[in-house]
C-alpha cells in the first residue's frame, strides 16, 4: 500500500467532521471503472500468448445479458462477522498467495505450489497451464490483499447464494465498492475550500479500485487440484478436484452505440464447491470483519496470523478443543511467516508477540498465552521460544457462534440469518 492509500485510510469517518457528499456522476464513475478493468486485464495477459490471452479474457468477460435490477438490489452491509469457505482449496489458495515465489515448483509445462494439505495450486487453465516464465509474473502479484479479496467475495457469495434477487445460476452480484467497504477503506475527501470544516468526497482512489480488480483476475487465474478424504454417513470418501478456484465475470450495460458502463461482478467458487456439497460436506468459518481491516503492509504479521487462526478455530470447533496449544514454529509455518534467524530475539520475536498482542487488543483473539517458561537472560533463548507452546483462544463471541451452529460450522450450508450487532 502506497503513501496515498495509507493517508486515505486515515481520513475522518463521515460524521467525524461536517461532510457534504458529492459523489461523481454515475456514468462517469462507471466508465472509469470500465477503463480500469480493461487496463488491469491488459496487464494480466501481457505475458501470455494470443491464444492463452483470448481464452482467459473470454472466461472473465462472459457475463452476457444480465438484468440490471440484479445489482440495483444489492444492499452493501458490513456485519461484525461473515461465514466464509474453509475448504481445502481455500486453505491452499491462502498459502499459495502468501508463499515466496521460490516455494513454487516447476512441473511439466507449468509451475505449481503444493500446500500443506497436499492440494496443488497452478495458474492458467486445466487445459493450458501457464509455463514457468508466464506464471512467475502473476505469482509475484499474489499477496495478502488477494486472500482478503477472496475471503470477502466468497463470504458474500455464501451469504447471497440463496437470495434469488441478487443471484443468477450459482453466481451472486458483488459491487466493487462494497469490497473496499469491508476492508474499512475510506473514500477520498477534500476540503470544500481552504480553512473550511466541510469536506467533499469524490469516491475511492483509482489505485484502490485497480487493486481489487487485479485480485479478482488473479484469483480467477488460480486453479486447484488434489484429493480430499471426507466422511459421508460414517464412511470415508475420496473427493478429487481440478479446476478454477473462483469464477467471476464483469457485467455491464450499454449507454450508447459504442460505450458501456460496469454494473459490477458476478462471482462464484469454481466447480470444486459442488464436489464437496454433493457429498454433504460443508466447511464454513466465521471470520471477524476487523481482520479485513488490518493493513496488509503495516499489520502484515498480524494479518497472516489471523487468517490462519480463523481456519484453526473452525477445525477446533468440531471437537471443541479451542484450548489445545500450538508450538510457535508450527504457528509461524502455518501462517506463512518466514522466521528471521539473523534477528530472531532482538527484532523478530518482539514483532510476532506485538502482532499477537495487537490481535488480542482488537478482540480478534480472545486470549493469547505462552505456556512455556523461557529464560530470556540466556544467550540463545530464541530456539526455546520457537519450540514453546502457546494457547490462543478465539473471542467468546466466536465460540458462542460455533456452539449455536451445533459445535461445528461444517454441517450448515449457509449461516443463520443474524441481525447486525455490535462488536464483542
Amino acid at each position: 500500500m502506497d503513501e496515498q492509500e495509507q493517508q486515505a485510510q486515515q481520513l475522518p469517518l463521515p460524521g467525524a467532521a461536517e461532510e457534504l457528499p458529492q459523489e461523481p456522476v454515475e456514468d462517469e464513475e462507471e466508465s472509469e471503472l470500465a477503463s480500469l478493468v480493461g487496463e488491469t486485464l491488459s496487464d494480466l495477459v501481457a505475458s501470455l500468448d494470443d491464444e492463452q490471452a483470448e481464452a482467459l479474457l473470454t472466461t472473465l468477460l462472459d457475463g452476457g445479458e444480465i438484468d440490471t435490477l440484479l445489482f440495483a438490489q444489492v444492499t452493501p452491509q458490513v456485519t461484525p462477522t461473515i461465514a466464509v469457505g474453509d475448504y481445502r482449496p481455500d486453505q491452499a489458495v491462502r498459502e499459495a498467495s502468501l508463499a515466496k515465489k521460490e516455494q513454487w515448483r516447476p512441473g511439466p509445462g507449468e509451475v505449481f505450489y503444493r500446500a500443506s494439505n497436499d492440494m496443488e495450486v497452478y495458474l492458467g487453465s486445466p487445459e493450458r497451464p501457464l509455463d514457468v516464465l508466464q506464471a512467475m509474473k502473476q505469482i509475484r502479484q499474489l499477496s495478502e490483499s488477494t486472500v482478503l479479496t477472496a475471503r470477502i467475495v466468497l463470504g458474500l457469495w455464501n451469504t447471497r447464494r440463496n437470495n434469488s434477487r441478487v443471484s443468477r445460476n450459482g453466481s451472486v452480484a458483488v459491487l466493487l465498492e462494497e469490497i473496499l467497504q469491508w476492508q474499512g477503506i475510506q473514500k477520498h475527501s477534500r476540503e470544500a475550500h481552504p480553512g473550511s470544516g466541510k469536506r467533499y468526497t469524490d469516491g475511492y482512489r483509482v489505485e484502490q479500485k485497480r487493486r481489487v480488480i487485479a485480485d479478482l483476475a488473479l484469483l480467477a487465474s488460480c486453479n486447484v487440484r488434489g484429493t480430499s478424504r471426507v466422511r459421508v454417513r460414517g464412511k470415508a470418501v475420496t473427493l478429487e478436484v481440478d479446476g478454477p478456484y473462483l469464477r467471476y465475470s464483469v457485467v455491464s450495460r450499454k449507454i450508447g452505440d459504442e460505450d458501456k458502463v460496469i454494473l459490477g461482478f458476478l462471482v462464484s467458487p469454481g466447480d470444486w464447491i459442488s464436489t464437496y456439497e454433493r457429498h454433504q460436506n460443508y466447511a464454513l468459518a466465521e471470520i471477524d470483519n476487523r481482520i479485513f481491516q488490518l493493513n496488509p503492509q503495516n499489520d502484515r504479521h498480524a494479518l497472516r496470523l489471523a487468517l490462519y487462526l480463523t481456519e484453526r478455530w473452525r477445525e477446533q470447533a468440531t471437537e471443541r478443543t479451542f484450548s489445545t496449544p500450538i508450538v510457535m514454529s508450527e504457528l509461524l509455518a502455518a501462517s506463512m511467516i518466514e522466521i528471521d534467524e539473523r534477528h530472531l530475539t532482538n527484532r523478530f520475536v518482539p514483532r510476532i508477540e506485538s502482532a499477537l498482542g495487537g490481535l488480542e487488543e482488537r478482540g480478534i483473539v480472545g486470549k493469547c498465552l505462552c505456556l512455556t517458561q523461557i529464560d530470556r537472560t540466556q544467550a540463545r533463548w530464541g530456539k526455546e521460544w520457537l519450540t514453546s507452546s502457546w494457547e490462543i483462544l478465539p473471542p467468546l463471541q466466536l465460540i458462542q457462534e460455533y456452539q449455536a451452529l451445533g459445535g461445528t460450522a461444517t454441517n450448515k450450508r449457509t449461516p443463520r440469518t443474524r441481525k447486525p450487532k455490535g462488536q464483542a
